[in-house]
């Protein structure tokens, strides 16, 4: 029978010499120790490394792997594949969340770059608010709800009316739970005025909220008389913002987005 050094089975299957000796100190393959103290390999010990790399592929740890490959009766072996499936399953599950919240957080960061401290018409796309705090709970879904604030403007004065959770239906299409939060109240408008405002608090103050009214009615736009401010992230970039921001302060910025939602054709069209 052919035999193999260290070398050789570490070059052919891509595996590291220490990890070759841990596999053996772990019992899983018995290389023979030559006399001048090297170690052969047969094609048994290859064929062994190769369904070790297998399942260490599936994600199996080396403790399983040791009862797969040398304790487990084919009942248990098909109970730990079933496991292992559903595992996998809520790994799954996991990976898509985080992907949800990832390019969620880019768009985030393509709106701060183009909207910081600059106005723009866009929509309001459709949220639930989540007005049942019991079926975020039950859902399991805090965290991938955002706050947000809805503010009632008078002449010249904002005021506060309401603070909720809410949910994109983008998210809830995604995570398919659209038929349990068929009850919820949704929000949606098709055109507001947009901007992202960096601040010391996670509140935008009153003046911000009035200055975008201003633009809008500048620009011809007759508002409806609400607006909505949600916060979007706190980081410390290297550029700190200009607002309300000590020249020596260390804080976070908030970065702010706000939406006044407008009648969709201008007052002159």
């Amino acid at each position: 029978m052919k035999k193999y050094s260290i070398g050789e089975v570490s070059s052919r299957l891509g595996l590291s010499r220490d990890t070759l000796r841990f596999y053996e100190k772990k019992g899983m393959i018995h290389p023979e120790k030559q006399k001048n103290g090297y170690r052969s390999y047969t094609y048994e010990d290859i064929r062994m490394l190769l369904s070790i790399m297998f399942y260490r592929r599936l994600n199996f740890s080396i403790e399983d792997i040791n009862r797969i490959l040398f304790k487990s009766s084919f009942h248990s072996y098909r109970s730990m594949i079933q496991e292992k499936i559903a595992e996998e399953k809520l790994q799954v599950e996991q990976h898509r969340q985080s992907l949800i919240h990832l390019k969620h957080l880019q768009q985030l960061y393509q709106n701060v770059e183009q909207c910081l401290n600059r106005y723009d018409i866009r929509p309001l796309q459709r949220y639930y608010q989540m007005t049942d705090d019991s079926l975020i709970d039950i859902m399991d879904i805090s965290d991938l709800c955002y706050i947000y604030q809805e503010y009632r403007i008078e002449e010249q004065c904002v005021y506060q009316t309401d603070e909720s959770f809410l949910l994109s239906a983008d998210t809830a299409a995604i995570m398919k739970m659209e038929q349990a939060l068929v009850h919820c109240p949704m929000i949606q408008h098709e055109c507001c005025v947009y901007t992202v405002i960096a601040s010391n608090s996670p509140i935008p103050e009153q003046q911000a909220i009035l200055n975008a009214a201003d633009w809008a009615k500048n620009k011809g736009y007759s508002l409806l008389g609400v607006a909505y401010s949600g916060y979007l992230l706190s980081c410390l970039f290297h550029e700190k913002p200009k607002e309300n921001q000590e020249e020596d302060g260390a804080g976070p910025a908030h970065y702010i987005e706000l939406y006044l939602p407008v009648h969709a054709k201008r007052c002159d069209n």
